[in-house]
């Protein structure tokens, strides 16, 4: 009986010491070696997404339709059923790394599974089929190319160069093998349903080179990452890498926390105390002249450019807010209940709430919103709808100026590289008490 892929199995990292690896655990640490540190070494939980059970759920539908014949293909999976071999037993359906022999790199053993390996051309033209099936909101935009396939210094040919070795390592099942297809399958999300191969042909003296020369030595790295005493002693990937994938679910453990500065709330509280007491519109003169705040180690941020009437603020009344009008005065309102937004930067201490990130609730307004005008994504809604011709922006700033989240501190990294954060967080900045902008140079 075949493992299941979702099979609970012990830690891969024990006591500084790497038992076991995988092709998504090599992903991460080529990503951002510290988030791979607080997901195998430090094991701290991360929440499942929307996406990840489209994508559960339609490798259970092609398993089990490569393997039987039965058509059990639900509406994303159907799109691509063109582009699969015909099912049949000879086919190899999540096939797992640690059989005999397991791959292996540094000496230490991979799971893992490949979703489909078609040895059907092997006995004829010494060529092996790998594939893996790919679910993403926009085949255009996240489609790797097939050199990157090719490539292990980049996420896509990391894992599909691992899965090549792995072939080249069944000297027994795979005889002859001198050619190596390294396939993504992508089936489409949301808007448009539809499917893309994207493939690469390889020798397999190619793919012996890139496991030799790129991978073993990752490897070794990341038994020097295992052993580090705390995360702040790993390299962090920050900029795109902390925005990508709807973004880094240990942002907030990355605020190492280790320098001894004066936090943000005790800053505030010095510059008030010269002048007035503390209240929210103190807070808000303040905070744009306080530097975008960073994880210590980070590169040093650009400074934010401070508008005239903001650098005035000391010396005339505060801008009157934009927005809806507030149930309480400033003046008497909790701090308890006040919102802090950083933007495109997090801070290194922070006396109040441990801040969270936005994109949960992003992803909440945009389900919402979506649902309403009866599309999957507000971004691709056609000409037909409400949504239409980008009316969707306005109807996602009203849902979240309706429903705004609960009090507390939040961060929203990589705004510009998504069209939803940036809505989102320029119909919140009215509604928050403080905000704190950053720009990575």
């Amino acid at each position: 009986m075949t493992p299941s892929r979702h099979a609970l199995s012990p830690p891969s990292v024990i006591a500084g010491v790497i038992q076991r690896l995988s092709a998504s655990q090599l992903k991460r640490h080529k990503l951002c070696p510290r988030a791979w540190f607080f997901q195998k070494v430090m094991r701290v939980p991360e929440p499942s997404t929307g996406a990840q059970q489209v994508g559960t759920e339609g490798h259970a539908q092609l398993e089990h339709f490569l393997a039987t014949g039965e058509d059990v293909l639900g509406t994303f999976a159907k799109a691509g059923a063109h582009l699969l071999p015909t099912p049949g037993a000879d086919l190899l359906v999540e096939q797992p790394l640690d059989g005999e022999p397991p791959l292996t790199a540094g000496g230490i053993p991979f799971t893992g599974f490949i979703d489909l390996v078609d040895a059907r051309r092997l006995a004829s033209d010494g060529v092996l089929r790998i594939t893996d099936h790919k679910f993403t909101s926009n085949v255009a935009s996240n489609a790797a190319s097939a050199e990157q396939l090719a490539d292990a210094d980049t996420e896509p040919g990391l894992q599909m160069v691992g899965y090549g070795a792995w072939a080249l390592s069944q000297v027994e099942r795979f005889p002859g093998l001198r050619t190596l297809e390294l396939e993504h399958l992508y089936y489409q999300t949301r808007g448009q349903r539809l499917a893309a191969s994207v493939v690469v042909t390889v020798p397999a003296e190619h793919v012996e080179r890139e496991w030799q020369t790129k991978v073993e030595p990752q490897v070794e790295a990341m038994k020097e990452h295992a052993q580090a005493a705390r995360a702040s002693d790993v390299p962090a990937n920050y900029g795109p890498a902390c925005g990508k994938y709807g973004g880094c679910p240990f942002m907030a453990k990355c605020l190492t926390g280790e320098n001894k500065t004066m936090s943000l709330r005790d800053k505030l509280l010095n510059k008030a105390s010269e002048s007035a007491p503390l209240t929210v519109a103190a807070v808000e003169r303040n905070a744009p002249e306080l530097p975008a705040v960073l994880p210590p180690d980070a590169p040093a941020p650009t400074p934010v450019q401070t508008a005239p009437e903001v650098a005035q603020a000391t010396e005339q009344p505060a801008p009157k807010r934009r927005g809806r009008p507030r149930k309480v005065a400033e003046s008497e309102q909790p701090k308890g209940e006040m919102r802090v937004l950083f933007v495109d930067c997090i801070p290194t201490t922070f006396d109040g709430p441990t801040p969270e990130s936005l994109t949960s609730y992003v992803d909440t307004m945009h389900r919402k919103v979506a649902e309403a005008g009866g599309v999957d994504d507000v971004r691709f809604a056609g000409s037909d709808s409400a949504l239409g011709f980008g009316k969707w922006r306005g109807a996602l700033a009203m849902a979240a100026r309706a429903e705004l989240p609960p009090p507390g501190a939040y961060f929203a990294l990589g705004v510009a590289q998504s069209e939803l954060m940036q809505v989102i967080v320029e119909a919140l900045e009215p509604a928050f008490d403080v905000v704190v902008r950053g720009t990575r140079s």
